[in-house]
């Protein structure tokens, strides 16, 4: 299976530095869209700490012909080999950038979101952290495939609030779960056979806060997946206030 991936990022309207990170590469097959947050350019290191963390051990461990289990923390079964190494991958990352937090008063509390795929053949394996997304586009059709990590979307399944609630809730901007703030993290795992004109986007919530689904959608299918279509992205995300720093990067899959 071939693919094709494009990524821009923008600071935005209303930031002094793009605490945004990402890492694309086809070759590899390894995508990472990653969001930062911390003062004094804190989000900044704690993102790029998680990306260099997370494409190194992949990349280490990725041509492993015997498939170690003695480097996971708990290997799930029911998801493929690469799977599992996207998530350890978290985890180490959540280490990484915890340990550099302590290390100086001015980073304490620092973190990052990371929305992550890796291709094998026709399988995509697909972490998450964070309110950082991947969507799938497939057959005129756009499915968010991350889950997000919200207090808003806790509620939603845990049945106390509705999914339209939650859009409208100021609890949507509190992340339940980030790399390098806490010990522990929740990494969502997710995986599925790709199929040719399949498209995946990755992206943070620059993006999200003031572009719907549907929205996106209709940009990607009238306009193509190209990097033209993200410039325009970026722009409509710039236009509406630019509140955050905006990433967003398309991955379009064929024979």
């Amino acid at each position: 299976m071939k693919v094709e991936s494009w990524v821009i990022t923008d600071v935005g309207k209303q930031r002094s530095v793009n605490e945004d990170c990402h890492y694309v590469d086809a070759e590899t097959g390894l995508f990472l869209v990653l969001d930062g947050m911390g003062g004094h350019r804190a989000g900044e290191v704690a993102s790029r700490l998680a990306t260099e963390t997370i494409t190194s051990f992949y990349k280490e461990h990725v041509a492993d012909s015997n498939n170690r289990r003695d480097i996971f923390e708990n290997y799930d079964s029911s998801f493929t080999y690469h799977a599992n190494l996207l998530r350890q991958a978290a985890f180490i990352a959540n280490r990484v950038v915890l340990e550099k937090s302590l290390e100086n008063e001015e980073m304490l509390g620092m973190g990052s979101t990371v929305a992550g795929m890796a291709v094998n053949g026709f399988t995509v394996s697909m972490i998450n952290v964070g309110d950082s997304r991947v969507y799938l586009i497939r057959n005129g059709l756009i499915e968010q495939i991350s889950r997000d990590h919200t207090l808003a979307e806790d509620q939603v399944e845990r049945g106390l609030m509705t999914r339209e609630e939650a859009r409208e809730s100021q609890l949507r901007h509190i992340l339940s779960s980030v790399v390098g703030v806490d010990s522990r993290i929740r990494v969502h795992m997710d995986e599925l056979v790709v199929f040719p004109g399949d498209v995946f986007i990755l992206c943070t919530d620059g993006l999200t806060a003031v572009m719907g689904d549907e929205e996106i959608l209709s940009n990607i299918t009238e306009r193509g997946p190209t990097p033209e279509t993200l410039q325009h992205l970026v722009e409509e995300a710039n236009e509406r206030g630019g509140p955050d720093n905006v990433t967003v990067a398309i991955m379009k899959f064929s024979q």
